[in-house]
């Protein structure tokens, strides 16, 4: 029997312990490094410094929001696996993004250089896709404590 592919979650690259609902930053490179170091003690990469370079490259040449919400992206060589972390930000953080709304909320989103699975590129894909959405962001704004953040999470596949 052909079983259908499941296909996986955001919540499944980005547990519990990388959603942080109250996070502090004064400038998106403080945010950035505090988000990467989460990604570094997780396992997901290798070398902090030459990520979070890797961010702020990306950040530089084009914008990663809109609606007061970031996508971040980055696919190196210093991943070891796909994963995610996230950040809401009180207060607001100015955000190099499409419409020059501050960020509120904050994703990074990474993959390995060399993808075996493509699975959580479609995942990420999705997330985007359901920024778009008035339904979805008033969700997230909603969601105070990181479970109700993770239960959101779980939804998006």
């Amino acid at each position: 029997m052909i079983r259908p592919q499941t296909r996986a979650a955001l919540a499944d690259y980005l547990p519990e312990q990388r959603i942080h609902p109250h996070a502090q930053a004064t400038t998106p490179h403080e945010l950035l490094r505090s988000l990467t170091q989460d990604l570094h003690a997780a396992g997901a990469i290798s070398n902090p410094h030459t990520f979070t370079r890797a961010l702020h490259t990306r950040l530089t040449h084009t914008p990663h929001g809109f609606h007061g919400i970031a996508l971040l992206t980055a696919r190196t060589r210093t991943v070891n696996t796909p994963a995610a972390a996230f950040a809401r930000l009180t207060p607001e953080l100015a955000w190099p993004g499409a419409d020059n709304c501050p960020a509120r909320d904050v994703f990074i989103l990474t993959a390995p250089h060399r993808l075996k699975d493509t699975g959580c590129l479609q995942t990420y894909a999705v997330l985007a896709r359901h920024t778009a959405h008035l339904g979805f962001r008033r969700m997230l704004a909603g969601a105070r404590t990181a479970g109700e953040l993770y239960e959101l999470f779980r939804m998006i596949r």
